[in-house]
């Protein structure tokens, strides 16, 4: 399920309450009045900051003529204030491009003319722009970069707003003990400074980093504290927030009892304040309470309701959502085939979701790849201009040798092979410089074509695990359900009834044999269950087909990996224990999965025939070669050992 976190812009605004509507006109009269003076400048700016919410348009026109107006009198403080304003706008209105662009440049307005504090604020912004266009690392870099110059000022206020930011940014990056450290950092700033407010919020935030280290309990006390506060302070968003993490946490921990009192909370809260992702966020959460209590009429009321709302407001993800508790009501019912329905259409929208997030992934390679090349080019003028330098010297020294050609012959002599060697070394240097970039876009090219290889192969053998499933199963078992109907209208002899029988046992077994088939193209508890259950109920199936003895181990696997990172392991353990059984002749097998920080290692060892292990580079076979390629693609390590008569080691690592 998913939840919110508290994340606050940093910015640098005028220390002005927000004016009642009422009040506008006596703004407007007081600008007509005003002189083009920096008083002006406000008077535009505290107009604007009243058309926000309801006309952006209004806002963003009287925020330029307060820019224009600002150039004109070169009042630094003035250029910045705009860009902090209208960012905001933007943020608001989903144009996060257009407002990373102003962020990023009111930042060097503010290196140019504005204090160390203004520096700071525009460096937050500029996080923040980032972190909704889901480039955490950039995020990152900026707002460690405004964080130095806040705790060199001491600004707790901003530094606790910022912190918080950090939390969440490490968390969405799975970095979770640095959103462990920096969310501590915030709660212990929010209490020094006893602002209610970003207490309340900095406990939600440290309580989503808990969450997802599954430290439940601590996660519990810091919603159940921070849902206090926000009734005190009649913070009615960050209440919603806090009760539906409160039960996202009960979820987790298999106590759905009290999923009724939070969620319906929550949602009576949300209504109130028009918080529509919350609203679905509640239904959703009502949906799965009653399926656990069995109520399958409820549980299907709710998740219909939920996925009214998600699609009234095109919130994609919470439709895919709806979707899952729609399937585990039908399951409820019995009712296997609508089931079966929406889980199809939940797995589609999960597949948009995944492909617009590789899509992201893309975009922020290409943005680092770019950063890249224009560091490239400026190396390369640098070169280009040591190269200049370096001839110009050349001509001054040939011009003082010929004022004394007569008696620096041998002095010209050697400069000149001195330059020649200096020559051949540059050329050297700007050919390696060549060679170094050919090599690094054609690693590029062929990251992308297996990402790509990947990608496809995965994608098919999930269409076609489903077209199995779906259409030559149902009709298998269609065909099974029609023939077992006629058994009990025809009467057959002796002999043609035990035929009847054994063909019904083949059909059986040709089900039976179908699922098996369309579950190692996909299995269905990978997607749900992740890696460790997969593997479990993979070699469990090996076990029971007799090939050999296989004992799997899993070690510090509580945490999913991503979906991707899961899939590609799965297939590349699942081609391992092919090749085994193929051509090792074993009768044990060892299967061991484990992760240690950031790092997952897998082993998979045989005592079968083995082989010289040398001989892998010569294998023309398309199983050592997908092996390989996947590792490569998430950028791992593979160790074989092996020799003749002494089995098979095989381990591979890699960072996640």
């Amino acid at each position: 399920m998913r939840v919110f976190a508290a994340i606050n812009l940093l910015v640098v605004s005028l220390s002005v309450s927000s004016q009642d509507y009422f009040d506008r006109d006596s703004l407007w009269q007081e600008l007509k009045k005003s002189k083009p003076d920096t008083n002006k400048v406000w008077i535009y700016i505290q107009l604007g900051q009243q058309y926000e919410t309801n006309n952006p348009d209004t806002a963003l026109m009287l925020y330029e003529e307060a820019l224009k107006l600002s150039r004109q009198l070169k009042y630094t403080r003035g250029e910045i204030s705009y860009y902090t304003n209208a960012t905001y706008v933007y943020n608001e209105m989903g144009l996060y491009d257009t407002a990373l662009n102003l962020n990023l440049q009111s930042v060097e307005i503010a290196r140019r003319f504005g204090s160390e504090e203004r520096i700071a604020a525009c460096l937050g912004n500029v996080g923040v722009s980032y972190n909704y266009l889901n480039l955490h690392e950039k995020a990152i870099e900026y707002y460690l970069a405004a964080g130095k110059i806040l705790e060199r000022l001491n600004d707790k206020v901003k530094l606790c707003l910022l912190y918080g930011n950090l939390g969440i940014v490490y968390k969405e990056t799975h970095q979770l003990n640095k959103a462990e450290e920096y969310s501590n950092k915030a709660v212990t700033l929010a209490r020094e400074l006893k602002n209610i407010y970003s207490i309340t919020n900095a406990l939600i935030n440290r309580g989503t980093v808990y969450t997802s280290l599954q430290k439940y309990t601590l996660a519990i006390s810091d919603f159940e504290e921070a849902s206090k506060l926000a009734r005190k302070s009649d913070n009615l968003y960050a209440l919603s927030t806090a009760l539906i993490n409160l039960g996202d946490v009960n979820i987790k921990m298999s106590q759905f009892d009290r999923l009724k009192k939070y969620f319906s909370d929550a949602l009576r809260i949300s209504e109130e304040t028009n918080n529509h992702e919350s609203i679905a966020i509640s239904l959703r959460g009502l949906s799965i309470y009653y399926f656990n209590h069995n109520n399958a009429d409820s549980a299907e009321y709710f998740a219909h309701e939920s996925m009214r709302v998600a699609q009234q407001f095109n919130l994609v993800e919470h439709i895919g959502e709806a979707y899952k508790e729609l399937s585990s009501a039908a399951i409820l019912k019995r009712d296997f085939r609508r089931s079966n329905e929406y889980l199809f259409k939940s797995d589609s929208i999960s597949n948009v979701l995944f492909n617009q997030s590789i899509a992201r992934n893309m975009q922020e390679l290409e943005m680092k790849y770019e950063s890249e090349k224009k560091e490239q080019r400026i190396k390369d003028l640098q070169q280009e201009s040591e190269i200049k330098d370096l001839d110009l010297r050349q001509r001054r020294l040939i011009n003082v040798v010929l004022g004394i050609v007569l008696i620096a012959v041998a002095g010209i002599l050697v400069l000149a092979r001195r330059t020649h060697r200096q020559k051949q070394k540059l050329m050297s240097k700007e050919s390696e410089v060549h060679q170094a970039r050919i090599a690094k876009l054609e690693s590029e090219k062929l990251l992308l074509a297996s990402e790509a290889i990947i990608k496809g192969q995965e994608d098919e053998r999930g269409r076609l695990a489903k077209d199995l499933h779906d259409g030559l199963g149902g009709l298998l078992s269609g065909i099974k359900f029609s023939l077992t109907n006629m058994k009990s209208h025809v009467i057959l002899d002796a002999e043609s009834a035990l035929v009847f029988e054994r063909s019904l046992d083949m059909l059986d077994h040709s089900i039976s044999e179908l699922r098996r088939v369309a579950h190692n193209m996909m299995p269905e508890v990978l997607v749900k269950f992740g890696l460790e259950e997969a593997l479990k109920s993979y070699c469990e199936s090996i076990r029971q087909s007799g090939l050999f003895l296989i004992d799997f181990q899993s070690i510090g696997m509580e945490t999913r990996l991503s979906s991707s990172t899961e899939i590609i392991l799965y297939r590349i353990i699942q081609e391992l224990l092919n090749n085994i059984a193929k051509h090792a002749k074993a009768t044990q097998v060892l299967v061991q999965l484990a992760r240690h920080d950031h790092e997952v290692t897998v082993t998979v060892e045989d005592n079968g025939v083995g082989f010289d292990s040398n001989t892998l580079e010569n294998v023309k076979g398309a199983g050592w070669a997908n092996i390989r390629s996947r590792v490569e693609y998430l950028k791992g390590k593979v160790d074989v050992k092996s020799a003749p008569g002494q089995g098979t080691s095989i381990y591979i690592s890699l960072t996640v």
